[in-house]
């Protein structure tokens, strides 16, 4: 019932991948009831997308054709192109790219044309069943060929086969054209590539370039199911991608133009630099020799820029408010954040920390030295939520253990970004000590305040940023990672 060409590594990877992924699975037991079929197509569709130039198989039933005809179509989309570049040679991205496509196939199929191939699927089953059983009846009568009883199964048995393949071809044919089956196969296809394309991204968090193409593909199974079954990290995901984008974007611009700030103005005698009161200078020729005198003697006044970048980056430092207030959108937001930080530290090649805290004995942190962590560390950190109190005072010391971590120099002169939405006090006693090791550590502190009132928060941060809006957050985010 297959209709392209696989071999035995195809079928045995295809079966490891089904022991492996709960959601394929089920969809397969589930498709089952609905298309008798639709087993083996969604072999068929491992292969067309795992395989660099799938092949038909010559001989095919009439149950298949449908699968064939589908198959078809959807080979001579682009859109397939595009999720084939995705998935070929690549056994997780082609089983995830089963799975969406195969759920929107099944989504798709009207029940007239699922009804329709039962039918077929029985009256083959039962064509088999008979031809089976004629060529027992065949076996006994050449032993017996006087037995009156044998030569009537035979002549019954002919008879029923007959009948059989005659209801057979009676079936009418698909009320699809091919044409409508391609359409489906494109939705199916663009389908299957956003999610492979999500999933990907997803499992990309806080990897560096190939690292996750080393991971088992069980592993990688396990990571995504892990995703899909947690809403927490689905809407991470949905938001995460233009975070990290933007963060990345933001990196290569400070690279590209890193003397883009004003901050002063200064004597020298770069033209592109230079004061318009100075330039105007050349168009009268009374002072246009006193024009020419500055520059040789470095004397005109022109705009002092001071790049963008620091001459010297220890960590980036994230501490996550992890209140009861902060459950929902504003945890998803904020943990988006760091992702998009994450990035930043990796780029930068800079140590990463993340921070959480809620109530005074509330506080958990990660440190990654190469800001790579481990796929499953990462979801456990954007998973975990204290749901508690607010405290200030515990992660800003928590901050500052990480920073002054001695089996981990290169933490000082860090950039902390504190992520809250809450109001707490600090101690005079607390603030006085604080910014003491603030000044001798030379580290920064950047607060993002979402809603509420920041008094608190200037008194120990470089940078207090305010967010009303969650969905107006690009004043933020460029600042934010502009570190």
């Amino acid at each position: 019932m297959f209709v392209i060409k696989h071999d035995t590594y195809d079928k045995m990877s295809f079966l490891n991948i089904k022991r492996q992924s709960d959601r394929l699975a089920q969809l397969e037991r589930e498709g089952r009831k609905e298309l008798p079929t639709f087993p083996p197509l969604l072999q068929d569709i491992y292969s067309c997308l795992y395989k660099i130039k799938p092949a038909f198989e010559k001989n095919i039933p009439m149950s298949a054709e449908f699968n064939k005809i589908l198959i078809e179509q959807m080979l001579q989309t682009s859109e397939y192109k595009r999720l084939h570049a995705l998935t070929r040679l690549d056994e997780f991205s082609s089983a995830m790219g089963v799975v969406s496509f195969g759920q929107k196939i099944l989504v798709e199929i009207p029940q007239e044309e699922k009804e329709r191939q039962q039918k077929i699927y029985e009256l083959e089953y039962k064509l088999e069943d008979l031809k089976v059983t004629f060529q027992t009846l065949k076996d006994l009568f050449k032993k017996s060929p006087k037995s009156k009883k044998l030569a009537k199964q035979l002549t019954k048995c002919r008879k029923q086969i007959s009948q059989v393949k005659k209801q057979l071809s009676n079936i009418p044919k698909s009320k699809l054209s091919k044409g409508q089956l391609r359409r489906l196969a494109r939705k199916a296809c663009d389908k299957a590539r956003e999610e492979t394309e999500k999933l990907q991204d997803m499992l990309a968090w806080g990897t560096e370039p190939g690292q996750l193409q080393r991971l088992p593909v069980e592993e990688k199974i396990q990571i995504a199911q892990r995703i899909q079954n947690s809403r927490k990290l689905r809407k991470i995901a949905e938001i995460a991608g233009r975070f990290q984008r933007l963060a990345l974007h933001k990196q290569q611009t400070k690279v590209t133009h890193g003397r883009d700030e004003v901050v002063d103005v200064e004597m020298g005698n770069d033209l592109a630099r230079v004061l318009p009161s100075e330039i105007v200078m050349l168009t009268n020729s009374k002072t246009k020799l006193l024009f020419y005198k500055k520059f040789v003697e470095k004397q005109l006044s022109q705009y002092k820029l001071e790049g963008l970048e620091k001459l010297a980056k220890g960590a980036v430092v994230c501490c996550v408010d992890n209140s009861g207030s902060m459950s929902g959108s504003k945890e998803i937001w904020s943990k988006a954040v760091m992702l998009g930080l994450l990035t930043i530290a990796r780029h930068q090649k800079r140590p990463f920390a993340v921070i959480h805290f809620g109530s005074k004995n509330e506080c958990q942190s990660w440190l990654f030295p190469k800001a790579n962590p481990e796929p499953h560390v990462l979801l456990e950190i954007l998973e975990f939520f204290f749901n508690g109190g607010t405290d200030f005072e515990r992660p800003l010391d928590e901050a500052i253990a990480v920073i002054t971590d001695k089996s981990n120099p290169t933490f000082q002169k860090a950039d902390v970004i504190f992520i809250t939405d809450g109001e707490c006090q600090v101690s005079d006693a607390f603030l006085a000590q604080f910014l003491t090791f603030k000044k001798r550590l030379e580290f920064s502190v950047y607060s993002i305040l979402i809603g509420g009132y920041p008094d608190v928060l200037y008194e120990f941060s470089d940078k207090v940023l305010t967010l009303q809006d969650l969905n107006n957050d690009d004043t933020v985010l460029d600042t934010v990672y502009q570190i």
